[in-house]
C-alpha cells in the first residue's frame, strides 16, 4: 500500500459517501478514518497515513482532519475534491471502499460507542479531558490483529435508529443502493 494523509483519506472517503450517507458528520469521518487505518494495520502490517490519531473525548480523532471539517459542526460533510479523489492509489481505494461498506452504515454515535470499549486503544491512552493523547499505531495494530473477527461486528446494545438507511415495507433495513456488493 502507498501511504496517504489523512485528508487524503477523507477526501476519498466523503467522495465515497457523499450523496449515499446523510449523516456523514466529523465525527464519523473521524472514526472511519480510525476503521481504516485498523484496517490497514491488519492487512499489511503497516498505517495507511502517517498522521496520529489522538484520543478525544468522543474517541479517536485525526486532528488535521477535524479541523478541516469542523466548519459543518454535526451537519453532513458534502464537498470534496474529485481530482484528488481520482488519483488515490487502487490499493488504498479499494481498502476505504471496504471500510466505508463496513462501517458507513453505523451511526456516529455507535462507532464512538465501539471505540469505548474496555480495552480499547482509545480506553488505554485517554485521560478525562486531555486532547491530543496519541494512540501510538502499534497499539492499534495489537487490539486489530487480537480483535480480527469482532472488529467489523458492531456488538453493542444499539436500536434501530443507530443503522443508516431506511425501512422497507415488509419492515427490513434498506441500505442505500450504491452500498450492494453485487451491483459495484
Amino acid at each position: 500500500m502507498t501511504k496517504c494523509r489523512a485528508l487524503e483519506a477523507a477526501n476519498y472517503l466523503v467522495y465515497l459517501m457523499s450523496g449515499t450517507v446523510e449523516d456523514l458528520t466529523n465525527m464519523k469521518l473521524n472514526k472511519i478514518l480510525y476503521y481504516a487505518q485498523g484496517q490497514c494495520l491488519l492487512q499489511t502490517g503497516e498505517p495507511l497515513f502517517d498522521d496520529a490519531i489522538e484520543a478525544w473525548g468522543h474517541g479517536p480523532v485525526i486532528d488535521a482532519v477535524y479541523h478541516r471539517y469542523k466548519k459543518y459542526n454535526d451537519g453532513t460533510i458534502t464537498d470534496y475534491d474529485q481530482e484528488l479523489a481520482q488519483r488515490m492509489p487502487e490499493e488504498d481505494a479499494e481498502l476505504l471502499l471496504h471500510v466505508a461498506r463496513e462501517y458507513g452504515r453505523y451511526t456516529a454515535s455507535a462507532l464512538r460507542s465501539k471505540t469505548h470499549l474496555p480495552n480499547s486503544p482509545w480506553s488505554k491512552v485517554y485521560v478525562d479531558g486531555q486532547h491530543h493523547t496519541v494512540i501510538p499505531v502499534d497499539l492499534i495494530r495489537e487490539y486489530f490483529i487480537e480483535h480480527e473477527k469482532e472488529v467489523g461486528d458492531i456488538q453493542l446494545s444499539i436500536s434501530d435508529e443507530d443503522f443508516v438507511g431506511r425501512r422497507d415495507a415488509d419492515g427490513i433495513l434498506v441500505l442505500p443502493k450504491d452500498w450492494d456488493d453485487e451491483e459495484v
